[in-house]
């Protein structure tokens, strides 16, 4: 069932020193957030001015609405249709200390911003989170709001109650920066200024430090950290590392070879599979004279080209060229450790930091990690190419010289060429079925028992599978009362194993998880769960490692990785143009399922997920698989255990899951 194979990791250490853009990626994500949090921020002093003069409420105009929200949102009595104020949570309100800030653990999200607003009511704290997404116009506009207090989502409770969505069309959308028809917004309408919040808000600092909701407070986590690493069996790894000193500045041709750098590697990205982890470092761009200056701009992992391009253009050559330190930290930018890396160098320089580079390719392609340095040099002379030589040398790669920018392109295509090539992957350990369990009825096996077990909600079907309803407040992996959780009293296999289930998943209430795990009791498990969340832009997928660990009725000590599956290794862009594909994956997660994989490897555990992905306009069909990062289990005790349920503070309503097949497969030396 397992579709990976060997995935080449290819570090490109590009020494080339990359100048250019005034605006870094930083300082744009920086500004983005801004005017975000300027939407958000006038949008509650509206609605505060309104409220404190007793006028109409601004959320029940469906033409000031769409000043702020996305026009889909925009309906006429939506606040009186809710039954509350959903920008302030109440029905009364006496506000205090207001902050406006980015979400410090995800502030953009694949095209959507995340704002926090936090503030207290009548002393009260209350915590929100607003999602925004970009108007044909560049405009942000909100397009859901989520308590974090009370777990609802504007868009939730307007489905719930049956209020009709207006037709949206992103290049119809009126924002707050547009006139109102037939002539200049007024004072009273969207012409509002940063100075116009009430006094007696006091806002703080747009990004101090606020306390949030306990995060570990339910499987609802964060929608993701940085982009997945992804393992599909065709892909491979890249990690550039760019040469940011002053000497790039320097001209070829007229032309400066930053310049040259930068559309060489636009260009190279563009050509790059979709299926391809890329990463970014950077040295000598932020400051002048200092050896320290060593960035990873971005991570080995599922990025958009766009995104790359971004980090790429927003690198301006100032400083030294610390070759050595920078090869030392790149062994620390992969996300595993057995996995055959490709480092390409492009410099036009040598180490000016006192560093041997030499000795530090070396070291690093004696770490065990399969590193191969490959060097472009450019615009060096003979000694210096070879004293570069040797970074190459010892780094078990290639060397290729660039004296014009025509030259430097195809040196580089030939390096990226030279890291595609992979070693071939030994054979995969022999997976043996330990236990199976077919769900075909008519019974199961007798090994089987279940936890607060409920008939009526479970039951065989005709065609081979376990059905499975849920509904009600209690039905979470971690709760003592959750209802029909399976156990297996079945004793594991000596050494590494699988544990594996297919099981099919029905999107209804956004608040779905299937879980997978090895359990002693509630407050000590671990496992893997694929999970649904429903914010802003919709639905999404999610996979996460998690480890608890705590006494009886207390609260339990929770590790936890979390991997967005729509935050790039599935699909980009589900606030955009991703969201159909993304719609097109969820059904095929009901009609033909997903493989789980809970994974015992020595010490460590992993929790996998396998799928085929469907064909959908120009995409083909593919098969996807991906990992977490390992959690170490010194001791690994507990059953085997099945739950599938609806997570903290879900949605009213039924859930429906299809268990088709369970497996124990012993993984032979």
């Amino acid at each position: 069932m397992m579709l990976k194979k060997a995935i080449s990791t290819t570090i490109f250490a590009l020494g080339v020193t990359l100048a250019g853009a005034i605006v870094t990626p930083a300082m744009a994500q920086d500004q983005e957030l801004g005017k975000a949090s300027d939407v958000v921020r006038l949008l509650f002093a509206k609605h505060t001015a309104r409220f404190k003069a007793n006028d109409a409420p601004l959320m029940n105009e469906a033409g000031m609405i769409s000043r702020f929200f996305v026009d889909c949102l925009a309906v006429d009595g939506l606040q009186g249709k809710l039954g509350f104020d959903p920008v302030y949570g109440a029905q009364d309100a006496e506000i205090a200390g207001l902050k406006v800030y980015p979400d410090p653990d995800m502030p953009m999200f694949r095209g959507a911003t995340q704002i926090r607003l936090d503030f207290t009511n009548f002393g009260a704290q209350r915590s929100f989170v607003y999602t925004l997404i970009k108007a044909a116009n560049g405009e942000w506009q909100i397009s859901d709001i989520y308590s974090d207090d009370d777990g609802w989502s504007l868009t939730e409770l307007m489905r719930d109650a049956g209020i009709p969505n207006v037709a949206c069309d992103p290049a119809t959308e009126i924002t707050l920066f547009d006139p109102p028809a037939g002539g200049q917004a007024g004072a009273n309408e969207s012409g509002m200024e940063e100075g116009d919040l009430p006094a007696h808000m006091n806002e703080e600092s747009a990004m101090a430090e606020a306390g949030t909701a306990d995060p570990d407070a339910d499987i609802g986590m964060e929608q993701g950290d940085t982009p997945a690493y992804t393992n599909d069996g065709t892909g491979s790894d890249l990690l550039f590392i760019l040469d940011g000193s002053g000497s790039m500045w320097g001209q070829i041709d007229g032309t400066a070879k930053i310049s040259t750098a930068k559309q060489a590697l636009s260009g190279l990205l563009s050509d790059l599979s979709g299926q391809t982890n890329v990463g970014l470092m950077a040295y000598g761009h932020r400051r002048e004279g200092d050896c320290g200056d060593i960035e990873t701009l971005l991570p080995v992992a599922n990025h958009a080209p766009e995104a790359v391009g971004l980090a790429i253009n927003g690198i301006t050559p100032r400083g030294k060229t610390p070759i050595a330190r920078t090869l030392e930290a790149a062994a620390g930018v992969f996300p595993a450790a057995d996995r055959q890396a490709n480092i390409l160098l492009i410099s036009d320089g040598l180490e000016t930091c006192g560093g041997d580079p030499c000795a530090a390719a070396k070291a690093l392609a004696s770490q065990g990690i399969k590193t191969r340095v490959h060097v472009v040099g450019f615009d060096l002379t003979d000694e210096e190419n070879r004293a570069l030589q040797c970074i190459a040398d010892e780094g078990n790669g290639n060397y290729y010289t660039a004296n014009n920018a025509e030259e430097f392109v195809e040196a580089v295509n030939e390096a990226v060429a030279a890291t595609k090539e992979v070693e071939q992957p030994a054979p995969p350990p022999q997976q043996e079925a330990y236990f199976v369990e077919t769900f075909d009825g008519p019974e199961i096996s007798e090994a089987w028992s279940f936890i607060n077990e409920n008939r009526k909600l479970k039951a065989l079907d005709s065609k081979g599978a376990m059905f499975v309803a849920v509904a009600g407040e209690h039905n979470h992996y971690d709760k003592q009362d959750a209802i029909n959780r399976f156990v297996l009293d079945k004793a594991l296999p000596d050494g590494d194993f699988d544990l594996v289930l297919d099981a099919r998943l029905v999107l209804q209430t956004g608040r779905e998880h299937i879980w997978l795990s090895l359990m002693e009791d509630a407050n000590n498990q671990i496992g893997a769960a694929l999970w649904t969340d429903w914010k802003g832009c919709g639905p999404a997928i999610h996979l996460s490692l998690i480890k608890l660990a705590g006494a009886e009725r207390s609260k339990p000590e929770k590790t936890a990785f979390d991997t967005s599956l729509f935050g790039g290794p599935m699909v980009d862009d589900i606030c955009g143009k991703g969201r159909p594909y993304a719609d097109a994956i969820f059904r095929a997660l009901h009609e033909e399922g997903a493989v789980m994989r809970l994974k015992r490897r020595g010490r460590q555990v992993t929790a996998a997920l396998e799928m085929v992905l469907p064909a959908f306009e120009d995409r083909e069909a593919r098969n996807f698989s991906i990992e977490s990062e390992p959690i170490t289990a010194l001791r690994l005790s507990g059953k085997p255990s099945i739950f599938v349920g609806q997570w903290h503070k879900g949605a009213p309503g039924e859930s429906h899951f299809y268990l088709d097949n369970f497996a124990i497969e012993s993984i032979g030396q």
